[in-house]
């Protein structure tokens, strides 16, 4: 059976200690508050469109015709599941890289850690843009968030280097004077993210 989605609203559930965005659809609106949605309005911290780590979704078929699927709050699970819904998902998780061409590295970005895979030859500019190695122990590492880190950009020995940089004002400074160029310095939330 198709769902119904209609308008989309800005809303957000907490994952750990990460509070994740997404437009949820018009017709789940009655049951935010029994999925543990809080209503977004420019809270700082508030990452949309990770691709992991991702909330599980709760789905319920609430008449004959209509169907509500969304995200939900981990908190919530236990409730919904007593109420008829069925949980899926199991939450995304994106495993780390560590190959001879790349591995997972991160910035922190405050709230959270910015993951990307970073290729072997441009490893030797990490510590100049703030850049550290991810572990499985590594806290709260999301990967193709908004907002995004700020990206870095070089031309050395012929070839444009280009990648995200620490947020942080001193690393920033220190790149832009070591001749990189820095664009979105503060990682601006799209109206439509």
């Amino acid at each position: 059976m198709p769902r119904s989605r209609g308008e989309r609203d800005k809303v957000f559930v907490t994952l750990g200690t990460l509070q994740y965005g997404f437009l949820a659809s018009n017709n789940s609106r009655p049951y935010r508050a029994a999925l543990g949605h809080t209503a977004y309005d420019n809270q700082t911290g508030v990452v949309f469109g990770a691709n992991s780590p991702k909330p599980n979704r709760a789905t319920k078929e609430v008449t004959a015709n209509d169907v509500v699927s969304s995200f939900c709050d981990p908190g919530q699970e236990a409730t919904l599941k007593a109420d008829g819904w069925i949980i899926n998902g199991g939450g995304r998780r994106r495993g780390l890289a560590r190959t001879p061409r790349s591995r997972t590295v991160f910035v922190d970005m405050g709230t959270y850690n910015y993951g990307w895979n970073l290729t072997t030859g441009e490893h030797q500019y990490m510590a100049e843009l703030g850049i550290e190695f991810a572990s499985g122990s590594t806290p709260t590492l999301v990967f193709g968030s908004t907002p995004k880190p700020p990206r870095a950009t070089r031309k050395i020995n012929g070839r444009v280097v280009s990648t995200f940089i620490a947020p942080i004002p001193a690393v920033l400074t220190a790149a832009e004077t070591a001749g990189w160029s820095i664009s979105d310095p503060y990682g601006v939330l799209p109206e439509d993210a």
